[in-house]
């Protein structure tokens, strides 16, 4: 019956989207960016990307399951993952399970709500969509994971500007979570004897993959703006949007290595944070409408998962 469930939820889904943008007649295929990736390089990364994701949330995502374990709270009482290694109900759990929800909640949570959201800013974009994303599944015990994946997909999207992208490391993510679970149920057991839960190698994936995720984040930046800071041309340097241009001297080439480090040792800093809003900003493609727009739908929204999520929590508590 659970799979039945996610099979009806993913329907609704794509039942809501399509709704919503008939009444308003809106370009779904804009709205949504229903295209291909900036660069067809890119998809390339899909899979990186995921298990970057992955080292960096899932051993934040154990810390919150210990905090749970130790208030009381079920921690086995996720979703119903495949069980003995019959190929048949793998492939099944891979498209009820995998398939379908990397379309219906792309197309919902970063084809629309993301773009809602994007309008007030772009970083209000990002976490507001990630947290909705991590409610609407409504399952404590993921909370953390879906949280840290939420941003990882906004990021992705607006950086590829192809919703195809965030398909791909949705799917991915939930391919290697199904796939360990029903075929290498033992990983969990080997991770444990070699101290995964521990804070040391918990903080060394958690910084491992931060450096993962931003070099390649940086990359699907070079390769998606054609326009950059900056870009070389014949007749020098153009900056941003204007049309300032600057001479270089002869054979003077940018290093893409150096200018990486450079640009990971400015995030430490102030004018890193304020450089990455900016290439988000320019790289998102809305029309931003700053503080001045009505937000009262947006907190009645939030309100309402808030409390479907306690629902679920004080729910599983009491069990």
């Amino acid at each position: 019956m659970d799979w039945v469930g996610y099979t009806l939820m993913q329907a609704a889904f794509f039942a809501s989207v399509l709704i919503y943008a008939k009444v308003r007649r809106l370009d779904e295929i804009s709205i949504a960016r229903i295209r291909r990736p900036r660069d067809a390089r890119q998809f390339i990364l899909a899979p990186f990307i995921a298990i970057a994701t992955i080292l960096v949330f899932l051993p934040l995502a154990n810390a919150w399951i210990s905090f749970l374990n130790i208030i009381g709270y079920p921690t086995k009482s996720g979703v119903a993952m495949p069980g003995g290694g019959n190929v048949g109900i793998y492939f099944l759990a891979l498209f009820v399970m995998a398939i379908l929800p990397a379309f219906g909640e792309e197309l919902l949570m970063r084809g629309h709500v993301l773009h809602g959201l994007s309008t007030k800013n772009v970083w209000f974009g990002i976490l507001m969509s990630a947290l909705f994303f991590s409610l609407m599944h409504s399952n404590p015990v993921q909370t953390v994971h879906q949280f840290g994946l939420g941003v990882t997909m906004a990021i992705t999207l607006i950086l590829t500007g192809s919703i195809w992208m965030t398909v791909l490391v949705h799917f991915f993510n939930n391919f290697i979570s199904i796939t360990l679970s029903l075929y290498i149920p033992q990983v969990e057991d080997i991770s444990v004897q070699l101290g995964y839960f521990n804070w040391l190698t918990g903080a060394a994936s958690v910084l491992i993959g931060i450096f993962l995720l931003v070099l390649l984040f940086f990359i699907l930046s070079r390769l998606g703006d054609k326009r950059g800071e900056y870009r070389v041309t014949e007749e020098g340097i153009v900056y941003d949007e204007f049309t300032i241009t600057a001479i270089l001297p002869e054979n003077v080439k940018t290093n893409p290595v150096k200018d990486f480090f450079k640009y990971f040792g400015s995030l430490f800093k102030k004018s890193g944070w304020k450089r990455t809003t900016r290439v988000l900003t320019r790289a998102n493609e809305v029309d931003y409408r700053g503080k001045a727009q009505p937000m009262i739908g947006v907190w009645i929204a939030l309100g309402l998962s808030i409390a479907y999520w306690l629902y679920s929590f004080i729910s599983g508590l009491i069990k």
